[in-house]
């Protein structure tokens, strides 16, 4: 197993469980995506661009498994997934100590708490393993309240990409890069 599973309180009183995503999890990782899509106007990509079959969901779950530089953990309530974080880490051995972020929660358990237990799980799996320097992401310059997260979790800025990301209106939003050195 990838991690223990870890039973977290949120600020709502509910309490889900932070685990390791496995191959059996490929049609509620998929269900939970096509929610994240809707939900939420920071994602960069579309739902008309989200088309992986389980079989594809059920490799790249085995894949970020198999990495010792990776991981892939769900939020679970009820047997469902409510939230989800990937640390995608790079193959190349000059750059295997880096890992690019990726999460994800659905809208009614946003601002309970949940972002921070699930970065807090995966930069814990991260210190125990030794083998990541940094991680990485890319974020809606827009997306105030991830901005925020990402700072209170120690991450810094690391720089921008000007009208990078093209929104549905036509207009342009900037991309930052920020990043997180582990100790």
């Amino acid at each position: 197993m990838k991690i223990e599973p870890v039973i977290v309180t949120l600020k709502n009183n509910i309490t889900v469980t932070i685990r390791a995503a496995v191959k059996a999890d490929a049609e509620a990782v998929l269900e939970a995506g096509w929610r994240y899509l809707e939900e939420s106007p920071y994602l960069i990509t579309t739902v008309n661009e989200f088309n992986f079959t389980k079989q594809q969901e059920q490799a790249w779950i085995r894949s970020l498994n198999e990495k010792e530089n990776s991981l892939l953990i769900v939020a679970v309530y009820n047997t469902k997934i409510i939230g989800s974080l990937n640390l995608s880490g790079e193959a190349r051995s000059k750059v295997y100590h880096n890992a690019t972020l990726g999460i994800a929660l659905r809208k009614d358990w946003q601002n309970i708490g949940l972002g921070t237990a699930l970065l807090q799980t995966a930069l814990n799996w991260a210190q125990q393993k030794a083998i990541l320097k940094n991680i990485w992401l890319n974020v809606h310059a827009t997306n105030e309240r991830a901005i925020a997260l990402y700072k209170k979790m120690g991450f810094k800025e690391a720089g921008f990409q000007q009208n990078y990301i093209k929104e549905a209106d036509g207009s342009f939003t900037d991309n930052k890069l920020m990043g997180l050195a582990l100790q």
